[in-house]
């Protein structure tokens, strides 16, 4: 699988854009997190672990209907991570 990081989210993952889990065995979303937060450490899991920051998809579709952070995942699955973007 791939996670892919968009917007200024970067600026938790070392400017790193896509990270290819290390860990094969990942059954959900939270297990791929868990690694990402492990990997880019307490900013990255500070960041993300703030639901009102993120929106995570799973081969395209948004993780609401698919069973949140407990979504499955599976190798070749493409993860998406965007930040919110807020006017005013």
């Amino acid at each position: 699988m791939t996670v892919n990081f968009y917007g200024n989210i970067k600026k938790h993952t070392n400017g790193e854009g896509t990270y290819v889990p290390v860990n094969k065995t990942h059954s959900t979303l939270r297990d791929v997190l868990d690694e990402l937060n492990v990997h880019f450490g307490d900013s990255f899991a500070s960041f993300i672990s703030d639901n009102e920051a993120c929106l995570f998809l799973v081969n395209g579709k948004g993780i609401k209907h698919t069973g949140g952070l407990d979504t499955p995942v599976c190798n070749g699955d493409i993860i998406n991570i965007l930040p919110f973007v807020e006017a005013g």
